[in-house]
């Protein structure tokens, strides 16, 4: 037996597969095919162990150990890996040789030389499996060692020449089961359903073909399939054919569907007071339509959202015997029957508020949310009642409602209003719809007790809200956009009475920019239309300033002046434009911004002058929504302004 390691004489060496020695005969060095099947060795798909300066042969049967090397001193030895930074990063954290150097370096205890010995034969074919995971699958693999001398430790030069990587030329997917069937008699659903699971394969023709990547797109893909109404579905078979010479991958899959599924009746478990038909009511499918995993998932969030249930869950007994009519399972808790609220806040525009609210979930054990809200402020009092039905068919809710409101002015005139509206409100996953009809009726009065405005109306209203956002809470991509328009006649003791017709628009935008900056920006319009002598109530005429409007400016304070105060006009053109970036590291809620504002509310589209108002501010994205503080100067009026709205629920 060859007895270098422990006689500490080896010259730099390399061993082939066909010239091992006796001691190395138990430890095979040749490289597995490019085929992950198995084939025989190419000369460019190999692993060489050559000797440089091959070490005398030693007295010992072949392939025994010697015990020697068990009790010889541990060797001070060094991995070297020559391959691509990449490669080199993967060997060095998974390979077996750089493990054991890492380990024996942290805790000083290096391996004997048997153990190394194992290694250093056993690192080519290692270091091959790690690579072919990668995509090179004709790499050369070379192993060379050299002695330790003048006090230098022995080196292991593991060399890795990857060659180009593999890449897909063909993808093929088969089904059994119904789906093929389906296939087979040209429904359209199933060959859409094909197509997009074939297009969606995260491994394409043309793209590297990568052992991770192949796991995830098989795993994605079967999902995807279960998702889509095989919820039993599996892959029968699975297979990569790989070309050495050519460097191409082919991929084969076989997937059995399984039935397919559709659905069968919805059981609510859980309900103690409210009525099953506030959730059947919201199911987004009927009985018999074939089964989709995410309408499980929106008729849970659908659920979540009307306020009666803190704990939902959503499932169905998949069950392939019932595959015609799978049974839908919805497991609620109810939230209390009563909850009440106080809250204190304070603002810049409306100054210090606190408010008592209460809500109750079923009054008078009609299928009904009754939330009452009661406000005491500097500039702003109201007392609110809103009635919402619970869900009815096709995702409509019923909706009454009425307000009652004091509102102060920075010019110290009041305005009282008080509201009756009576409407249907229906909700989508991206728009939301409300008509309704509505009674108004406003007066506005100087501080002398002037009377400046009154009116009364009697309107319909259509109100479209769009929201396309990656948040709605705290949005950082996309838009949203309230349209309304309404149409009615009003009735006043002051001027003629008549009808009038009123538009309103606010379309808000969202975008990330590069160096992790975040662009917002809003334009906002509306215009009443009625003859000048027409009185329209002041509520539904337009005001601009504050801080969700012009800042810089006092809230409310641009519109129309008229008898030392200012009242609502009846158009209105305001916009804004801001970048915010996060101002630390430690806490990335916090942003700091700069914005422009500009806008102005006038009698006529002709008296708009725009105003303009820049500054810089704080913004904490809290988990409820983000709490902002700005410091804004209005060219208009020359003064800075301080803007801020902070609430407290206790």
């Amino acid at each position: 037996m060859i007895d270098w390691f422990r006689r500490r004489r080896l010259a730099p060496w390399c061993v082939g597969v066909a010239v091992l020695t006796p001691g190395w005969a138990h430890a095979q060095a040749q490289s597995s095919a490019a085929n992950p099947a198995s084939a025989p060795p190419s000369a460019s798909n190999q692993t060489a162990i050559v000797p440089v300066e091959a070490p005398p042969p030693a007295a010992g049967a072949a392939g025994a150990v010697d015990p020697a090397d068990l009790a010889a001193p541990q060797p001070l030895w060094r991995l070297d890996i020559d391959a691509p930074d990449a490669l080199r990063k993967l060997l060095r954290s998974y390979l077996d040789l750089a493990r054991f150097q890492a380990e024996g370096q942290a805790d000083g205890d290096q391996i004997n030389l048997v153990e190394l010995r194992r290694l250093v034969v056993s690192a080519p074919e290692q270091a091959r499996s790690l690579v072919e995971a990668e995509g090179y699958f004709g790499a050369q693999i070379t192993v060379r060692v050299t002695d330790a001398q003048d006090g230098q430790p022995m080196v292991v030069n593991l060399k890795v020449d990857p060659g180009p990587q593999t890449r897909v030329s063909k993808v093929q997917i088969i089904y059994e089961g119904e789906l093929d069937a389906r296939l087979s008699n040209g429904e359209k659903r199933a060959q859409e359903l094909t197509e997009s699971l074939l297009a969606g394969f995260g491994l394409q023709e043309g793209q590297v073909f990568k052992q991770a990547e192949w796991s995830a797109a098989k795993n994605a893909t079967l999902a995807r399939l279960r998702a889509e109404g095989y919820p039993v579905a599996s892959w029968s078979g699975t297979s990569v054919t790989v070309d050495a010479e050519a460097r191409t991958a082919s991929l084969f899959l076989v997937a059995d569907s399984g039935p397919a599924f559709f659905y069968g009746n919805i059981r609510v478990e859980g309900l103690k007071r409210q009525p099953a038909s506030a959730i059947t009511n919201l199911a987004p499918f009927s009985r018999g339509a074939p089964y989709q995993e995410a309408q499980l998932v929106d008729l849970q969030d659908r659920i979540q959202k009307i306020n009666l249930f803190d704990n939902v869950f959503v499932t169905t007994e998949v069950d392939p015997t019932n595959a015609a009519a799978v049974p839908v399972v919805v497991q609620v808790h109810e939230m209390p029957l009563q909850q009440a609220s106080v809250g204190v806040g304070i603002s810049s525009d409306t100054g210090p508020r606190m408010t008592l609210e209460h809500l109750h979930r079923q009054p008078f054990d009609a299928d009904w949310q009754a939330k009452s809200k009661l406000q005491v402020g500097r500039d702003d009092s109201n007392v609110q009642l809103d009635l919402t039905s619970h869900p009815w068919p096709g995702r409509r809710r019923g909706l009454i409602s009425g307000q009652l409101s004091f509102q102060i002015d920075d010019d110290n005139a009041l305005t009282t209003s008080q509201r009756l509206r009576v409407g249907r409100l229906r909700e989508g996953d991206r728009m939301e719809r409300t008509d309704y009809l509505e009674f108004q009726r406003a007066k506005v009065t100087s501080e002398e007790g002037v009377t400046v405005s009154q009116a009364s109306s009697l309107a319909g209203t259509a109100q479209w809200i769009f929201r396309n956002v990656d948040s709605q809470i705290l949005p950082t991509v996309g838009t949203t956009t309230t349209v309304s328009a309404t149409a009615g006649h009003t009735f006043s003791t002051l001027e003629s009475s008549g009808y009038f017709g009123r538009g309103y628009a606010r379309l808000t935008g969202y975008l990330p920019l590069p160096w992790n900056w975040y662009l917002s920006a809003r334009g906002e319009w509306g215009q009443v239309i009625a003859r000048d002598s027409v009185s329209v109530p002041d509520t539904l005429l337009f005001r601009a300033g504050g801080d969700e409007s012009v800042r810089g400016y006092a809230y409310r304070s641009l519109g129309v002046p008229s008898n030392g105060i200012v009242v609502g006009g009846r158009s209105l053109l305001t916009s804004s434009v801001e970048v915010a970036h996060p101002l630390l590291k430690s806490m990335p809620s916090l942003w700091g911004a700069v914005f422009v504002d500009a806008g102005d509310a006038a009698a006529n589209p002709s008296d708009l002058h725009i105003k303009l108002g820049y500054g810089a501010g704080l913004r904490w994205r809290s988990p409820v929504g983000p709490l902002k503080l700005d410091v804004a100067y209005g060219r208009d009026v020359q003064q800075l302004r301080v803007h801020f709205s902070v609430g407290i629920s206790l």
